[in-house]
This record gives C-alpha cells, structure tokens and sequence, in this order.
C-alpha cells in the first residue's frame, strides 16, 4: 500500500461543508490479533472435559442404580453386602473403589461398572489433555504477545506508557523476560488496548481524515510508513518558561505592553476591577484614577515600553520621556499594563519561534540555560521514523532528558509540578486519508443531536448555573445588566463569607462538588427553577429506564422530541456538540456513542493543529453560523498544549495574559462582556459595545475543571456543552454504592438505531471468585467462566475499578481494560485491575472486538452535530457525509 505524499490534502477545502470534515481515530492493531490471543485450544478441550464428566456424571448414576438393585437382592451373602455398600459409598464420591468382591458380580452391574471405569479414564485423559492444551496456548500466546509490542505502532504507545518494559525490547533476554506471567499480563494490558478501543483517548490510536475520493494513496488501517508524530512541550512548562523570561529585564524591556483586556469598572463600587496574572488569577480591586481611565480607553494593541511612556506622559521630549516613565512601571504592577509573550504557543512550533525571536534580538546569550533550549528545540522538531525504534527510543529519552534540564534550569522539580506531569505530549496523525466503512447518515445525525438536547437535562452545572441566575436576578437593575467581574467578584463573596438566603443557597448548589435535585431533597432547598429541573431530570430518567426489553430501552425518536417540546425552553440545549461514534454493525443498533461534549470545533481543532505540525494541509473547519448569536472561543492555551490551536471561531474572548487575539478574528475583551436576564428567567452574556449575545466556548481539549478560574466560572454559568463520557453514562452514574451488594443490571438504552448508553453490570469485589491456594489456572479459568454464565455476566466486557482507595484509581476508571474469558492473560489482567476496588463495573463491548473483519481496526468518528432546535425540525446536518 502506498503512501501519501508529505503535503498531502486531506478532504479538499472547496468540498467541505459544514458536516463534511470529520476525524477519523484508527486502533493500530487488528481484529485477528484479538482471535489469535485467545485460547482457543483451551475452550474446545474445556469443552471435551465438560462433556466427558457428563458422560461421566451419567455412567456414575447409571451404576448406582445397579448397585442400589444388587444390593437389595433378596438372600445376599452379608459380607458381600458391606463390599457392595463400600462400592456405592466411593462412587457417591466421585471415585472408583478399585476392589472387586470375590465372587462374580451380576452381569448388568458388571457391565456398568466396566463402562464407569472407562468413563473416569476418559475425564482423566480430558482433564490432563486441558492442561497440556492450555500450557501450549500460554506458551503460543506468550510469544505472539512479545511479537506484537515489537511492532512500531504497538511498541511507541509502550515507549510512553511503560519505557523500562519497551527499554528489554532489543536485548538479547526479550523472549525470557516475557517468560513470567506477571510481564506477559502486562504486554497484554497494552496490546489489547492498541486492538479494541477502551477509553476516548489513548496513546494506541492514530488520527486521520477522510479523503474526498477513494485513491490509492488512501488507508483503512495505520501504516507505520504513513504515520507521523507530533511531539509538543507541555504547557506548563512553556508557561513557566514564558514567566522566567519575563523576570529578566533585558528580555522583558523587549516585549511589548497591552492594557489588561480584563480591566473593568464596576460602577456598584466606583472602582476598577482586574485578574492578575496566572495561575492564581486573583480578582484585583484598584481605585478609580484617571491614569487607569486614560489606559482604559486606549486601543487595546500592544505597544512597546517608550510608546506607552509617550501615550501616558503627553508630548515631551524623549529624554524627558525616559526619565519620567513611573507610571508604566506602576501599572505594570498594578495589572493594569502587562507584557506580551513574543510567540504565541498555539503556533507549530512555539519553541523554535521563541529561539528566533531572542536570536533577532540578540538576546539568546544573556540566559543561562539557552543551550539546553536549543536541546530541547531540535529534539521535538522532527517527525522520527516509527521504523527506527531504536533511533526512535534514543531521541525520545534525549528529548526527556533535555526538557527535565530545561525544567531544572528554570529553578523547577518536575516532582513539584503535578503527578500528572508530562514532559512531552506525543500525536500520532496518519498523512494518507483515511477510509472508513460506515458513516452516519443526516437522518442519524439529526437523531444524535436531538438525543444530545435531550440528555442535556442532566448536565451536573445546571443546579449550580440555576442557583447564580437566581441570585443575579436578586442583585441586578430591574431593567439592566452588570459586568461580568462584578458577577463573579459578588458569587465569590457570597461563597466566602455571605451569610444570608442567598448565600445558603449559593453554596447549596453552586458548591465545588456539584450538588443534583432529586426525589429526596428537602423542597425547602429548592427554588421553582430547581423544582423544574428536579422534574425534568426524573421525566428524562423515568422514559430511559421504564420496560427494558433483554436488557435494553428502546425509545423512539418521537417520544424524544415529544419530550423536548414540553421541556421549558431555558433547560433545552441550543449549542452544537462534538460526538464520539462508533460503528456496531447490526442492523437495529448502527450507531454507539462513546462520548459527547461541547462542540464549536473542539477536538477536531486539535486534529487541525497536529496535522499543520506533522507537515500537512488539512481542509478547514466549516462551522455553521448560529442566528443572534456570536460563539467567542478563549485566546490563549492556558498552560495545556492541549489546547494549542488555530483560530476556530469568528470571535475569541480576549483574555489576560495571553497573546493577542488573531487578526482575523473579532476581538471581545473580557471587560466588554456584561451579564443580563433572558427571557427564559436564566442570564447570558453579551458585548457591552453592541448587545450582541456572546455564546462562550471552551474549544482546547484541556479538562473543564482546569480551565483558569474566570473562564472556569464562565463555562459552569454560560457555556452549553453537556458532558457524557462512558466512565459516567447518563443512567448509571447516580447510584448509592453502600447498597449494592449483588449485581447491579443496568439496560442499553437507544433511540431509534442510535445506542446513548451501553449495559452495565455492577458488582462488590469481593463477590468475584479468586484463585485458591494451588489450584491450578485452567481450574480457576473454569470456574470463573462457569460463575459468569450462572449470574448472566458477559464473557466479553470493558472493565473499571472503582474504589476509594485504589492506587491509579483515575487510569483504572477511565480507561478500562478489555475482558474476554477465552483469553488467560485478560483474566489475569482482571485479578491485577481489580486489586483493592470496592465494585468492579462490566460495560458492554459494543461494538464487538470480535465482530469485524479480521484485518480491521477498531474505529471511531469525531462528528459535529448541530444543535437540536423545536421547530419542526432539526438544524441542516451538511450534505450526509457526517
């Protein structure tokens, strides 16, 4: 198969449209390696043995019942009654006596006898033959497992997700270091992952785009020729670079200056009101001044040190200009002026740019770690070959090891940074367009967008959203608005150290662990908002959960609407969302959803960033435009490289600290967005300049939950993107885990041919049966298998851990482990994952691993879905092609 070419253009831009440009993510392993882990020798002899221990058990109470008739032969001799009794009492045990009595026995007894003691061999010879059959997979299985993670895609996830282990690969002990068991469980951990897709994102999945045309550069799984990788410097660490520059005053004499765009009056106070810088972002309070005033009111684009100095101090001469220049310094201080880092980080390569930068100003010499940046700098430049694992090894540890110095040069411990630290983020992008065997129709599209308004209900930031509408209806005008740092200054302060009404309820709901109403809240806690939710949400849950059929909830795409339509319109969704879709292959359950989450480009912006990295040219982005409103993405990245990007929506919310907005996009500083009520009884932003209701959107892959504190805020209040993901489904999540103590059956719930919510199985550890002491592995195999039939458990299922005290609790939640009973080193896999959880949780593998063609990868699609609008119909969903 051949490759594309290095500039190659994925889905030409005069073809896109609005639902044409989708990411594709592509496992890097096949189906047939799933079948070939399995012991399938193993299961046939299992299966020899349960059926010659029937024969067996038969034969067994075949001769019993000749016994009991030769023992109740009138006249018999008395010893050879007690020889008879013995016999009966050693068969009832599972075993041959081995004595026969001295005188001939009848002949029906006899006969049944000599074919039971025929039958006990039989199971005997079955029994050793499982054994031997099962030393030969494991030994078969062992090997094929060291053979898989030499390959190049398998072998670079296990590079970053375990190096010591990838560091044996090239020795001359590889094949006797997978010898023991505990080393081959834990190759297997990460070559099922790289064969079925068990979590959203993960260091065994490739990302392409479709092409517009099938051609024969096109692919259908990776190729490791045809595979590029991204290598990017963490985000925190180019914020703790950009900071130690900025301490430097020769460097810092050279960044231009920008008035804080988060400078605000708040006339409720007659003073200003500011965020300093990150991370703290402290809400600054600075009296009214005219010098603040004037610098307010100037253009908000930055300017050098003497040009500020020139605005604020009048027409004087240049000298005088130099030695009167308090003023800048001071509002430097204050947060009123802050500099501007030279580079922004969502270009490719921010580290090489910055390089440029101080080389042009001749600045690189005065810092003492700027070869140690060069280092860094070279290392993550090039897209190293997937075929050269060692060069690939050798400059991925250089890389680490240059970043770890950087971090040491910036007077830093990577220890102090987080445990959940990376150095280095690495992308693998596919540059030959990618072909998929299915993708959603409209019609299947426009299902998912209602599903998605439908599900909003249960979002976890209503209450919390609900609770500040109410308490800014309380403290705004009657008829006007306030601005948004007035808002959040006053929240803050009711949170703090308020001590009335709305304080209580404030904290009630707008708590940092998000509080839900429900059944059992006390009604005095809720408002007639919260009531209504409370009553929604239980309509919602009541029509997903009522009259399962085999285990799932079929629900027509009418009832959905139906329900949407009687919704109050303040709680139905009117924003586009970003949906994670897999293909099932069956016929009355197509699709499955993996996850949703706030649209406006989000992920698939990412995918445009990587690919511009790797060398590409991928089609933009067309985002439909929503009527009266205005989608404001946030400048900046935030400390996350997860959220470098180019400019995806036409306005960004221009945020302090952060570079300036691009050109091309229409500018909103965070001072000119005020907060007023909605007809709805909720509130909203707009542009104070022209009443333009602004939609905020998070559009960078970084956490919600770790987004700065203003933006935080702004995203649990305003932002419309409802978060489902499969660790929490949307019916089985709020549970009360101190009464669970069998299983808990969970259904599949779909709508028309479109699977929201897979089934799930939940249970007590400890209910799982464990090895005994000695007992042999096919042993315990069979007894597990025979203990998940008896309770109707799958023998295929994705797995979590949940548990309080669970060591990498988070990895054990959120990226689950795929279980197949036909497999030892997934069994063994289930033992380690489930050490020390308090409930193991079973989702239902759908699609199935095991389902699809033998050289096909597990794929999933990232699709935009418009909003779902009551209207009679849903927005145009583009021209069918997802």
């Amino acid at each position: 198969m051949s490759t594309a070419q290095p500039q190659a253009t994925l889905l030409p831009a005069e073809e896109a449209g609005p639902g044409d440009v989708y990411d594709v993510r592509i496992s890097v392993v096949s189906a047939e390696t799933l079948r070939a882990l399995r012991f399938t020798r193993t299961s046939d002899a299992m299966n020899e043995l349960q059926r010659c221990r029937a024969v067996l058990a038969s034969s067994s109470a075949d001769a019993l019942c000749a016994l009991y008739a030769a023992i109740g032969v009138p006249g018999l001799d008395p010893q050879d009654k007690k020889e008879l009794l013995r016999l009966k009492r050693a068969l009832a045990r599972g075993k041959m006596s081995g004595h026969r009595m001295g005188k001939s026995l009848p002949l029906a007894l006899t006969t049944e006898l000599d074919r039971l003691e025929a039958r006990h061999t039989d199971a005997q010879n079955a029994l050793a033959q499982v054994e031997l059959v099962f030393a030969a997979d494991h030994d078969r299985t062992r090997a094929l497992l060291a053979e898989l993670a030499r390959s190049p895609l398998v072998r670079n996830g296990i590079l970053h997700s375990a190096p010591s282990l990838e560091a044996l690969m090239d020795t001359p002990t590889w094949a006797q270091s997978t010898a023991s068991d505990k080393r081959a469980t834990r190759l297997a951990q990460f070559v099922y992952r790289a064969a079925a897709k068990t979590s959203p994102f993960s260091t065994f999945t490739c990302t392409g785009r479709p092409g517009a045309e099938i051609t024969m550069e096109a692919t259908s799984v990776p190729v490791p020729s045809a595979t590029r990788l991204v290598r990017q410097l963490d985000g925190k660490i180019w914020a703790l670079l950009l900071h130690n520059l900025e301490e430097r005053p020769e460097i810092a004499a050279a960044w231009q200056l920008r008035p804080n765009p988060s400078l605000t009056f708040l006339p409720a106070l007659d003073k200003f009101a500011l965020l300093g810088p990150p991370p703290a972002e402290e809400l600054r309070l600075l009296p009214d001044h005219p010098l603040i005033r004037r610098v307010a009111a100037m253009d908000p684009d930055p300017a050098p040190f003497l040009d500020w100095a020139k605005r604020l101090t009048g027409p004087r001469s240049a000298g005088s200009v130099e030695q009167d220049s308090g003023e800048v310094p001071m509002l430097v201080r204050a947060g009123v002026l802050h500099p501007v880092a030279p580079v922004s980080e969502n270009t490719d390569q921010p580290l090489e740019d910055l390089l440029r930068w101080l080389d042009d100003h001749e600045l690189t010499d005065t810092l003492p770690y700027a070869k140690i940046l060069r280092r860094v700098s070279a290392a993550l430049a090039p897209s190293p070959s997937l075929l050269d694992p060692v060069t690939l090894g050798n400059t991925h540890h250089a890389l680490l090891e240059a970043v770890s110095d950087l971090v040491t040069g910036l007077g830093h411990d990577t220890r102090d940074l987080g445990a959940d630290l990376q150095l280095v983020h690495e992308s693998a992008v596919l540059e030959s367009p990618v072909l998929t065997a299915s993708i959603p129709s409209p019609e299947q599209l426009s299902t998912i967008a209602a599903a998605r308004s439908w599900l909003s209900v249960l979002d976890l930031k209503w209450p919390g959203r609900l609770a500040v509408a109410t308490y800014a209806d309380a403290v705004m005008p009657p008829a006007g608005s306030m601005p948004l740092l007035d808002l959040y200054r006053r929240v803050h302060h009711e949170l703090r150290r308020g001590d009335g009404e709305l304080a209580r309820h404030l904290r009630t709901w707008f708590s940092a662990v998000p509080v839900q109403p429900g059944p059992l809240t006390p009604t005095d806690q809720l408002d007639d908002t919260l009531r209504t939710l409370a009553q929604e949400r239980q309509r919602c849950i009541q029509l997903a959960t009522t009259a399962p059929e085999a285990g799932t909830t079929k629900l027509q795409l009418t009832e959905v609407i139906a329900h949407l339509t009687t919704r109050p319109e303040a709680l139905r969704s009117t924003a586009p969302a970003a949906v994670y879709l897999q293909a099932t292959g069956a016929a009355d359950s197509r699709w499955v959803v993996n996850v949703m989450h706030g649209g406006h480009g989000r992920g698939r912006a990412r995918t445009d960033h990587l690919m511009r990295c790797a060398g590409l040219s991928p089609a933009p982005i067309h985002l439909p435009e929503t009527p009266g409103t205005l989608p404001a993405e946030y400048s900046g990245t935030h400390g996350s490289s997860l959220n470098a990007r180019r400019p995806v929506l036409p306005a960004a919310i221009d945020y302090p600290y952060t570079p300036t907005v691009a050109s091309d996009q229409q500018r909103i500083p965070v001072s000119r967005l005020h907060v007023r009520r909605t007809a709805g009884g909720l509130i909203e932003l707009f542009d104070a300049r022209c009443g333009t209701r602004i939609e905020p959107a998070h559009v960078g892959m970084l956490a919600d939950y770790q987004l700065p504190p203003l933006a935080r805020f702004v995203e649990r209040v305003f932002g419309d993107a409802y978060l489902l993901h499969p660790s929490t489904p949307p019916f089985a999540s709020d549970l009360a885990l101190d009464r669970l103590t069998d299983i808990t059956r969970i259904p599949r719930v779909q709508i028309d041919d479109v699977v929201i919510q897979r089934r799930r199985w939940i249970f007590p550890s400890a209910v799982l049966p464990r090895p005994r002491a000695g007992e042999h592995s096919t042993g315990y195999l069979h007894s597990l298998q025979e203990w998940f039939v008896a309770h109707e458990l799958p023998p295929t299922a994705f797995v979590r851990a949940w548990g309080q005290e669970l060591r990498g609790n988070k990895v054990k939640s959120r990226k689950p482990m795929l279980l197949d009973l036909h497999s030892w080193w997934t069994v063994t896999e289930l033992l380690r994952h489930s050490t020390g959880a308090d409930f193991i949780v079973l989702d239902e593998a759908l699609p199935d691993p095991f389902g699809r063609d033998l050289g096909a990868a597990a794929v999933e699609l990232l699709v935009e879905v418009p909003a779902y609008r009551i209207n009679g119909a849903s927005t145009d969903t583009g021209k069918g092609r997802a």
